[in-house]
């Protein structure tokens, strides 16, 4: 796991202040290649995270044996060991253990469809001296982040935004973003907050060559899901989870888990307990004072002793006030999912222990494990009824109050009857988004060009006569990389740890997605092949529980330790300065939020995180 810079064009800028930006990426080591392209300077830069091959010859850049290409790479690619022998096969000779040498020979041997043969998680350069290309390229699921830019006469890219921005981006606003970052609490690609840089897409490869630039997407789920035998499914599932897990094993410094006694996280460790000699390392965190109900310490205390891993739980009391800038920082942007919170406290100590951990992200999108999938076959049956109940049960839902202790049924049950007259689409993005468009529209002092969303052309592309497939096509493409991927990736490496998630794999994904929700949620249970598939490991209690999800408790947080921040950088005198946001509609929703009458904790902690972004970045 490593951090990557880079830039090519007529005017360079010097790399070093943008590696040290990223440093925490990559304490390991660094280095820097220069090149030429006729009148252009190639730039490459690389910190490194050491985790296969910890000897000098997995340095980067690295260059291949006749010298004409150049890779820096940041991730992990699994299947480099089936690779290196192809390759060997072909004439190739490796200096190496590492997988990042097997990257420049499959690009040397396959030309662009080199991406096509890697199964892992990436974010690469790779300069072509011979051809005067450059082939920047990021995962299928989008992983590991890349973001470009092009300014100046220059195109330049790095694994964050502060490296651009140390290469002299501009950091002037992107307003449209804004709007994004409000409706989702995250800035989908392929914006990002600054104007001047671009988040390239998951599945997505830009080419530079001589000068023309093209952007590229070579990775897409287009087959219909089509059910089969359930024995089938379920025999080739377990065999492609132990390949899976198995793979993500590989590596030369110590390895571990994070364990919620969820069912994702449970079935990690129990495969990897099947395939790590000695006992497997889990990390757990837990809560108190008021706070337990979002608390799993006793689910994952109960896997860690029937798997007889070595556990650590690590309790949660933050300084709320000094880690909001910290976590700000590391993102770059405003990020309003404050689970990332809690990822980043984890890592922080995980990282103590272990350099590598496995997570469950990706677990609910690819086996249907949201509530919301429930809730999106219900609604397409709700369909068919007739119109004024609807209407009138529609009227009856801003009856329903939901508290800042976290009673999500009731909020899903106000959703649910609020939308039932929408098209199911619109529903679904309502659903998924906080703040609505009409409260966007009266809190931004701005208007914005924003003309669509981002989930409409997603749904444009998704296959499946269900409604629900296309949903869980929508997520792969949107929540998953946009929201999950991107504070599990800026959290965990803040503080130099890698972690690795098996349910993002590409075949795995393909696997299921394969197959209908039907077959996959039958009945409303969700998870329910992964449950079968696990059934003689998991201890009942696993397989039975109910989804508590990675959640902070964020609404009781905001009325006590984060009270006096939040009347800091909402004060009405600070917004009104600003400009930004509507000082009355911002007071109303903290006044009803602390009269308990409605949960409006991620709005507020959403607009409290675009303040201290603002503070940081802005110099507001």
């Amino acid at each position: 796991m490593c951090g990557i810079v880079g830039q090519i064009g007529s005017k360079p800028t010097e790399l070093a202040p943008a590696l040290d930006a990223i440093h925490h990426r990559g304490p390991d080591d660094r280095g820097t290649w220069r090149g030429r392209a006729g009148e252009q300077t190639v730039d490459l830069g690389f910190v490194r995270l050491a985790i296969l091959d910890l000897s000098p010859a997995g340095h980067q850049p690295m260059p291949s044996a006749d010298g004409s290409v150049w890779l820096t790479f940041n991730g992990e690619i699994y299947n480099y060991r089936e690779l290196r022998d192809e390759l060997r096969a072909a004439g190739h000779t490796f200096k190496s253990e590492s997988d990042s040498e097997t990257i420049l020979y499959a690009y040397q041997q396959y030309g662009e469809a080199f991406v096509q043969r890697l199964r892992g998680m990436f974010a690469l350069a790779l300069w072509d001296a011979k051809r005067e290309k450059l082939v920047l390229a990021r995962d299928r699921l989008g992983i590991k982040p890349l973001l470009y830019s092009q300014h100046g006469g220059r195109l330049a890219w790095a694994s964050e935004a502060k490296g651009l921005l140390k290469l002299g981006v501009p950091r002037t606003l992107n307003r449209d973003a804004l709007h994004d970052y409000l409706r989702y609490l995250y800035v989908p690609p392929p914006k990002s907050i600054f104007a001047e840089i671009h988040r390239l897409e998951p599945g997505h490869m830009l080419v530079w060559e001589r000068g023309q630039l093209r952007n590229e997407r070579y990775w897409s789920i287009t087959r219909a899901p089509e059910e089969r035998d359930e024995a089938t499914v379920i025999a080739q599932l377990r065999q492609l989870l132990e390949e899976t897990v198995r793979q993500h094993l590989a590596s030369d410094v110590p390895l571990g888990a994070f364990l919620s006694g969820g069912l994702d996280s449970s079935t990690l460790v129990a495969l990897m307990a099947r395939h790590t000699p000695g006992k497997v390392k889990t990390f757990c965190m837990t809560f108190g004072d008021g706070e337990e109900l979002y608390d799993e310490r006793q689910y994952a205390r109960a896997v860690a002793q029937h798997f007889g891993t070595e556990h650590t739980e690590i309790p949660v009391k933050p300084n709320l006030v000094e880690l909001l800038p910290q976590m700000v920082r590391h993102f770059d942007e405003p990020f309003g999912n404050p689970t990332a919170l809690l990822v980043y406290l984890l890592s922080q100590e995980t990282r103590k222990h272990v350099t590598v951990a496995l997570a469950g992200d990706g677990g609910d999108e690819v086996f249907l494990g949201y509530p919301r999938y429930q809730g999106a076959w219900l609604a397409s049956r709700y369909r068919v009824a007739p119109r004024m109940l609807r209407h009138a049960l529609g009227d009856l839902s801003s009856l329903i109050h939901d508290s800042t202790r976290g009673n999500h049924s009731l909020r899903r049950a106000r959703e649910f009857l609020s939308t039932g007259e929408l098209p199911l689409e619109e529903m679904y993005e309502n659903w998924i988004g906080y703040f609505t468009e009409a409260e966007i529209r009266t809190l931004l002092r701005q208007a914005t060009a924003q003309t669509h969303s981002q989930l409409a052309p997603l749904f444009a592309e998704a296959t499946g006569t269900e409604f629900v497939d296309r949903a869980a096509q929508v997520d792969l493409r949107s929540f998953l990389p946009g929201n999950l991927l991107r504070y599990t990736d800026a959290m965990s490496m803040a503080h130099s740890l890698e972690v690795r998630v098996p349910f993002c794999d590409h075949r795995l994904v393909e696997f299921l997605a394969a197959l209908p929700a039907s077959q996959k949620m039958p009945r409303l249970e969700m998870k329910a092949l992964l449950k079968k598939a696990m059934a003689k490991e998991l201890p009942p209690m696993v397989r039975e529980r109910k989804k508590l999800g990675f959640n902070p408790p964020m609404g009781i947080w905001l009325n006590r330790e984060l009270a006096p921040l939040v009347d800091e950088h909402l004060s009405p005198a600070r917004l009104e300065r600003e400009g930004f946001f509507d000082p009355g509609l911002v007071s109303e929703m903290m006044a009803a939020h602390r009269k308990g009458t409605r949960d409006f904790s991620l709005h507020i902690w959403s607009l409290l995180v675009f303040q201290t972004w603002l503070g940081l970045y802005q110099g507001a």
